[in-house]
């Protein structure tokens, strides 16, 4: 009998405990969890803007120092076409499938 109410007794402990720990670094842990999550949040999306940055940099230096990229670029998009040149238009592989 004495051994069930010693570990009722040290629950009632441990929840007074507990809870009065809850009570005072309760709100303080929710705003450091939040922020936490915040801050993850931020890096990913600084990571994805970064490559962002460094693919279109790429971009700005072929587009400034790569003719023939400027050339196939003007070719594909707007079907510009050299005089004597022919374009042959080919279906789409997804009409095809």
């Amino acid at each position: 009998m004495v051994r069930v109410g010693r570990t009722a007794r040290d629950r009632s402990w441990l929840i007074a405990i507990g809870a009065l720990l809850l009570v005072l670094f309760g709100p303080g842990t929710y705003q450091l969890i939040r922020l936490s999550l915040m801050q993850r949040a931020l890096d990913r999306q600084l990571a994805a803007l970064s490559a962002e940055q460094a693919r279109l940099q790429q971009e700005t230096e072929r587009l400034q120092h790569d003719p023939a990229y400027v050339e196939g670029l003007i070719r594909s998009t707007f079907k510009v076409t050299q005089p004597g040149e022919y374009v042959v238009s080919l279906p789409d592989d997804k009409r095809n499938r």
